[in-house]
């Protein structure tokens, strides 16, 4: 089975790269590590050219085109399962990735095509069977972590027309395989691609909503070994950096500061 992880890293001097790359690269990986960059004095595994992205567009556009230059790397490089880390992610320790892996599969031995800090938009729009299952997925990952899983809604309470249930972003891991049959035809222009959807994993939610209806809640997992946070409502950085200190988590995000851990 081929495991590796799959990061962008910006240019020198933008949004704390060089926290960013000296955090990555320090702490070593057990599995192969494809830092992929549009500057080459990272000496990146891939370097890219980057796109050109004119006129307006989403704010999630730049985070979705790294998300599936990814995913293109992971199917290049014939891998199984991957983890992805946005830059804004920092990791601790020998072997982290190797530890996020192991508990991937010791929950999940038959894989799940995506697994990490669980977030679900317009529960009970799901219907009753769906919202009881991720209830208990959250009670049981609260439970290990005792942290609140991340709950939102933007729908009508009348509305019963689905929900959206996957993992935070970054630092999930992925089956290769289910994002390629999830996300057929992105790369036949992914600029565009990343426009056209709403975040890349609000929309891996609603894919799975849309394939599975109230079964999509068995396609997603919740790891233990790192936590990937939205904002600072339910944790700051500082208690963000200090569970990789401590050894509570292998890897977090988000991370906004120059930090390295």
């Amino acid at each position: 089975m081929n495991l590796g992880t799959a990061c962008y890293c910006p240019p020198r001097g933008v949004l704390n790269s060089d926290a960013f790359y000296e955090n990555i690269t320090k702490a070593k990986a057990h599995h192969p590590l494809f830092l992929f960059s549009d500057d080459a004095r990272w000496n990146p595994s891939q370097l890219i050219q980057w796109p050109e992205f004119s006129g307006k567009r989403p704010g999630w556009t730049i985070n979705n085109f790294l998300f599936f230059k990814s995913l293109e790397i992971a199917r290049a490089a014939k891998l199984d399962y991957y983890i992805f880390l946005e830059s804004d992610s920092r990791v601790f320790g020998e072997a982290w990735d190797d530890i996020v892996f192991t508990e991937y599969f010791q929950r999940y031995p038959n894989g799940i095509a995506c697994a990490g800090t669980p977030v679900c938009w317009d529960v009970c729009s799901g219907g009753r069977e769906f919202a009881k299952k991720v209830i208990a997925e959250a009670f049981a990952f609260q439970t290990a972590t005792g942290i609140p899983m991340s709950f939102f809604s933007g729908k009508n309470p009348m509305d019963c027309s689905g929900a959206a249930y996957y993992p935070n972003g970054s630092l999930a891991v992925y089956q290769t395989e289910a994002l390629l049959k999830i996300f057929a035809g992105f790369d036949l222009d992914i600029v565009s691609y990343s426009r056209r959807i709403t975040a890349f994993d609000l929309a891996l939610g609603r894919a799975l909503w849309n394939y599975h209806g109230p079964k999509a809640v068995e396609h997603v997992g919740w790891l233990s070994a790192c936590y990937s946070a939205y904002g600072n409502c339910v944790t700051t950085e500082a208690e963000r950096l200090q569970m990789l200190r401590d050894g509570r988590m292998a890897a977090i995000h988000q991370c906004k500061s120059d930090s390295r851990p």
